[in-house]
């Protein structure tokens, strides 16, 4: 009798699939030529002869083929080999294909479609396995794939990885698409004939004196909990472990390249002296960042480098009204600083008051503003582009990341205030380029006493609220934590405006708001959250801007740089 294995499910969410379904490869329309004048020989010789010779036909397979089965098996056996931290543990991995790619037939061999390019087709396990890959990246540039058609790669393909004897008869195979898609719920067990871990060799690797002297606080209480230095967190990987009692959880391959900190481009506030003040973060390194100061642009300013203590989130305090009174309830741009400065070239304070307004109406700007990065191949069928990432605001935000949130629909009844969206799709359609949409998970920090909430494994949460959870574990030793994060619904679409800002794990930022007393109210739930996006910015709304220098403006001088990570690319 055949051995029986389970699996864990991996859903590759992005995709850059171009197959729309059936019909996407027409069948052939040959037909045979008469012969009806023809006898004998000479009919047969006819029809022969003048008889197109039909093309092969494309076949699509069923989801439920064997043969289907069986290459997802074994993408499963290529991805955990190049992507777990432990191969030979745990569950065999079964991959189910990106949305818009499919297994074919066609002249006895199987084929993969739906790269964007129509005519290229996968024919092996080891050449799609390459391009999974660099969909599970972080990269939005095909040069970065390593795979047969995106780039074809110098190093020694994925070839022979796989036990060409690995086989799968039909009535051994009862795994349904739908049920695979939906969610990792334990399949039927798949019957495989054994397969030695020396028969698959390894894949080879494929590669704020807020503008005001006096920033006023974030509205939180003293007893809000709230990070330390950026940590690196590790390029994307497929992180997916089942868990029976937590069925209705998607799986997603978190990942994240920003720090759950400080990132290149985002506006912060940074000490200087006694006071706080404004500017974006240019470039960094492992233990500081240089911030070139907001203000206008021809007021000369020089780049200042920080560590984290000296920095504080946007978000951590609201923005202090102008402190000139014909600067007052006037946005940045609608003001001629250059006559303004002009007229106070001798008036050295008048200048210095100036150039903190300046400063101030900027930051309030570029928070009712908002760029994208990372653009993906636009999908013709539905006008849709995916990105990767965005600056929402003063802060920089990703796939992968954790976002705080204003607004849900109505029918999700919960206190926003405790609850985040792990995002895992960012887009917008081609005709309404100024809107951008983002799905994900939402979260809530709920009791662990509530027996209604949906708890799930760490490995189910995104990256800044599993960095949290291990904490919270962590300052409970043989206990568990008073709060947890639950899920509450998956595949919710939020506009840009119903989101507040990123996330930030509470034993990270809060040491630097509030270095002593915040441990034990942030334990039991007591998150004083910061502030929100767009409060301040008066009722206007800019939008979205080409790129963050668009978005800055004549708030830094003309020419300035910022040394963005090749990754977020604008």
């Amino acid at each position: 009798m055949s051995a029986t294995k389970d699996f864990d499910v991996i859903n590759v969410a992005r995709s850059d699939g171009a197959d729309t379904g059936p019909g996407y490869w027409p069948a052939s329309t040959a037909t045979p030529a008469s012969a009806a004048t023809k006898t004998g020989k000479d009919a047969a010789a006819a029809t022969a002869e003048k008889t197109p010779r039909a093309k092969p036909q494309m076949t699509r397979l069923a989801q439920d083929d064997p043969r289907f089965i069986e290459w997802r098996i074994k993408l499963g056996i290529l991805l955990k080999q190049e992507l777990a931290p432990s191969p030979d543990e745990g569950h065999s991995w079964y991959v189910n294909f990106p949305r818009g790619y499919w297994l074919y037939e066609k002249s006895k061999h199987l084929w993969v479609s739906g790269y964007p390019i129509k005519s290229k087709l996968f024919k092996s396990p080891q050449e799609f396995a390459l391009h999974l890959i660099w969909l599970l990246s972080s990269s939005t540039d095909y040069k970065d794939c390593c795979c047969v058609h995106c780039n074809l790669p110098s190093m020694t393909k994925l070839a022979s990885a796989v036990d060409d004897g690995l086989t799968i008869t039909p009535k051994d195979s009862p795994v349904k698409a739908e049920r695979v898609a939906a969610r990792p719920t334990k399949l039927t067990p798949v019957p495989i004939p054994a397969v030695p871990t020396a028969a698959i060799p390894k894949p080879v690797p494929t590669k704020a004196q807020a503008t005001a002297e006096n920033p006023v606080p974030a509205r939180r209480e003293d007893s809000a909990p709230i990070v330390q230095a950026p940590v690196p967190v590790p390029a994307p990987q497929a992180t997916t472990v089942k868990h029976p009692t937590a069925p209705e959880a998607k799986l997603i391959p978190w990942g994240l390249k920003g720090s759950f900190l400080f990132r290149i481009g985002e506006l912060m506030w940074y000490q200087n002296g006694n006071t706080w003040r404004l500017g974006i973060i240019v470039a960094q390194n492992a233990t500081s960042h240089d911030l070139l100061p907001i203000s206008y642009g021809l007021v000369r300013q020089q780049v200042v480098s920080k560590v984290d203590a000296e920095l504080r989130p946007f978000y951590a305090f609201s923005v202090p009204p102008a402190s000139i009174p014909e600067l007052k309830d006037k946005a940045f741009d609608e003001i001629h600083w250059d006559a303004m400065f002009q007229a106070a070239h001798d008036d050295g304070p008048r200048r210095d008051m100036l150039a903190l307004d300046a400063s101030k109406l900027a930051a309030s700007k570029i928070d009712i503003s908002f760029s994208l990065w990372g653009a993906g191949p636009e999908d013709t069928t539905s006008k849709v582009i995916h990105y990767y990432g965005g600056f929402l605001g003063a802060e920089r935000v990703e796939i992968g990341d954790t976002i705080r949130i204003r607004s849900l629909p109505p029918d999700i009844k919960i206190n926003v205030d405790r609850a985040v969206v792990g995002v895992y799709d960012i887009w917008t359609r081609s005709e309404y380029p100024g809107s951008v949409l983002f799905r994900g998970n939402v979260y809530y920090l709920a009791s662990t006493t509530d027996a209604t909430a949906n708890f799930l494994p760490d490995e189910y949460l995104p990256l800044a609220l599993r960095d949290e959870t291990h904490w919270r574990q962590q300052a409970t030793p043989g206990n568990p934590p008073p709060v947890r994060w639950a899920l509450v619904r998956e595949d919710v679409v939020l506009e840009e405006g119903s989101l507040k800002g990123r996330f930030y794990p509470t034993q990270r930022l809060m040491p630097l708001l509030k270095p002593t007393g915040w441990q034990q109210p942030a334990l039991q739930g007591q998150i004083s959250h910061l502030n929100t996006r767009m409060e301040g910015g008066g009722g206007r709304y800019i939008g979205r801007r080409a790129n963050r220098l668009e978005t800055l403006g004549a708030s830094v001088a003309h020419g300035a740089r910022i040394a963005l990570e090749p990754h977020v690319s604008e």
